[in-house]
């Protein structure tokens, strides 16, 4: 995980230096719609639970030119993620995402892709019986190792396209998949849990 974040940083610090004159830097917010996938293990079969919920982002982003038509565009975001259990009960999450989507443009239009780190911030239940934090570690298993529920950092993977008008406001969609496990307890808890988010965002690009 630390070799991604090093990894991740020196990418960005890397395209800011050779390009540094052509980047503009802006800010954007949205809302999505959060999936948490849970597989876990009863009586000798695989289950899976979908939990679903609304959430939202804001943060800022840097657009850095590539070369023509191309640019990297990668951003700091505060990111609810919190999912319902149900009327009664829900999970909120909240997490600090570091996506970086490499772009093709053409006139306003724009799509890409690119890889997603998260660091959750905190995860409570809240809601049915007492409030339980997904962060804090509790004894688990033979031994009473304590562990948390989840682990903090998540890899992802983006997708996203959409268009930025001539004043500079833009609009776009995306698609962020968790692709790591973020389940700490497999043994007595959760075997795999994951996250999704789909969702928009309105920005403003300043500079431009």
């Amino acid at each position: 995980m630390k070799k991604t974040i090093v990894v991740m940083s020196a990418l960005i610090i890397g395209c800011a230096t050779v390009k540094a004159q052509k980047t503009s830097f802006g800010i954007k917010a949205g809302a999505q719609q959060n999936n948490l996938t849970m597989r876990y293990e009863s009586d000798g079969d695989w289950q899976r639970n979908n939990i679903t919920g609304a959430g939202f982002h804001v943060g800022g982003l840097a657009d850095i030119s590539l070369a023509d038509h191309i640019s990297v565009q990668p951003a700091v975001l505060f990111n609810s993620k919190g999912s319902v259990y149900s009327s009664d009960a829900k999970i909120k999450m909240l997490a600090i995402d570091i996506p970086v989507n490499f772009l093709y443009k053409t006139g306003g239009f724009f799509l890409g892709l690119g890889p997603n780190l998260s660091y959750g911030i905190s995860a409570k239940t809240t809601g049915e019986g007492e409030a339980q934090d997904w962060y804090k570690k509790y004894p688990v298993g033979e031994g009473d190792e304590e562990k948390s529920m989840l682990k903090r950092f998540e890899i992802g993977a983006n997708l996203t396209m959409g268009y930025q008008f001539k004043n500079n406001i833009l609009i776009s969609t995306n698609y962020t998949q968790g692709v790591g496990n973020i389940s700490n307890i497999e043994e007595s808890g959760p075997g795999k849990i994951r996250t999704r988010q789909v969702g928009i965002s309105i920005g403003y690009m300043f500079g431009k």
